[in-house]
């Protein structure tokens, strides 16, 4: 028994050898000033940039009227690139999945607008006989 009391007490000498000694927060020699202990504050260096939601941006589409009205166009040319129906096919005229209106053959382009609704405007490719060979050379 007595060698078991010997041996813890060896035993706590040891780990109390290894702990760190007592942390002072006071001054020992000037005991009359008050004991507050020293804390440094590290401030920043640079100013806190804030993040931004809006900063993507996508280039045009490049929509609108590529051959204006009067102009010759070849067959299978694009007349107006657009987004829904703001152009509406007419004679020799189709248009593509992506509402593009293209000529279906070659001719001079005419534009004309509804007479029941203002809003509509019709696309019509006019095939012109006595410029027909000249057309397929463009």
């Amino acid at each position: 028994m007595f060698i078991m009391f010997g041996s813890l007490t060896r035993r706590l000498a040891v780990v109390s050898s290894i702990s760190p000694p007592p942390i002072r927060l006071c001054n020992p020699i000037k005991t009359q000033q008050s004991c507050t202990p020293q804390i440094t504050i590290r401030h920043a260096t640079k100013k806190a940039g804030g993040s931004s939601n809006n900063g993507r941006d996508s280039a045009g589409r490049r929509l609108g009227i590529k051959v204006w009205p009067g102009t010759l166009a070849k067959a299978g040319s694009i007349i107006v690139r657009q987004r829904g129906k703001k152009f509406l096919v007419g004679d020799n005229v189709g248009m593509g999945k992506d509402h593009t209106v293209f000529a279906k053959v070659a001719g001079r382009v005419k534009m004309e607008r509804s007479t029941k609704n203002r809003k509509r405007n019709y696309v019509h490719v006019v095939v012109e006989e006595e410029g027909a060979g000249n057309l397929a050379s463009l």
